[in-house]
């Protein structure tokens, strides 16, 4: 008996299992782009300009809750408000510039960093339709259960600022059930969040998710929306407030 043959194809065998499962998961990219077209496809979301969401933010375990406004248009302005009783208004923007955000006992602040990275992502129109162009890294890593759904794993790495997140898109119907990611907070430092998206629905030819559920160190963030109007968001509102133009360097 040749042993040494005999090693180098029990070597081989061994990873045949590995192999397999390897080739049993689908590309990342195919993942991404099942998903777009799960959604309507990107030209579904092109024949809109502009979209005004409103709902509900609530945190359960503090019992807070209050009426949200999120208005979003192309190419990645954004403005979230956020109305809570007794503590006030929170805000957040992006100008196509700036981001920014106003703190009920903070005030205003000019986001730098990962932050304001992580805003103009969040502004861009078609943040929830990835283009593969876009990252340098769209890799299956694995088939696992995400939140009770059956799930493929994608490890996703943007090429503008390096941001990397775990991208959960459901098996039956290839749409994103949610994602994993790092960010920075500004009280506690780098925190591993998990946003679970649900309840899918069609809102002027785009399948959108009505519930949006942030889990984070301090507890649940859930976000309800309930209204869409498309194509009436006037460009002035997200203009600079005063309080943060006197903030930004001429």
């Amino acid at each position: 008996m040749n042993i040494r043959r005999t090693l180098v194809a029990l070597a081989a065998a061994s990873l045949v299992p590995a192999l397999v499962a390897a080739q049993a998961l689908p590309d990342g990219k195919s993942l991404v782009a099942k998903h777009v077209a799960a959604m309507g496809g990107r030209e579904a979301l092109d024949k809109h300009t502009s979209l005004h969401q409103t709902g509900t933010f609530s945190m359960p375990a503090m019992g807070i809750e209050g009426p949200i406004h999120l208005y979003r248009a192309k190419p990645a302005l954004l403005l979230q408000q956020i109305t809570l009783g007794s503590f006030g208004e929170m805000t957040q923007g992006f100008d196509g510039t700036t981001a920014w955000a106003i703190q009920p006992m903070q005030g205003a602040s000019v986001m730098t960093g990962e932050q304001a990275a992580a805003v103009k992502q969040q502004a861009d129109f078609f943040a929830d339709f990835p283009d593969p162009s876009r990252y340098t890294t769209i890799e299956t890593v694995s088939a696992e259960d995400f939140e009770g759904r059956k799930c493929y794993k994608v490890k996703m790495v943007r090429a503008e600022g390096g941001g990397e997140a775990m991208q959960f898109f459901d098996v039956e119907t290839g749409l994103a059930a949610g994602i994993i990611r790092t960010i920075e907070n500004p009280q506690m430092g780098k925190i591993d969040i998990t946003v679970v998206l649900s309840d899918y629905k069609d809102q002027g030819g785009v399948l959108m998710p009505s519930k949006m559920v942030q889990k984070t160190p301090q507890g649940d963030v859930v976000l309800t929306f309930t209204g869409y109007e498309w194509d009436k968001v006037e460009a002035k509102i997200f203009e600079l407030p005063d309080a943060v133009k006197a903030m930004v360097k001429p």
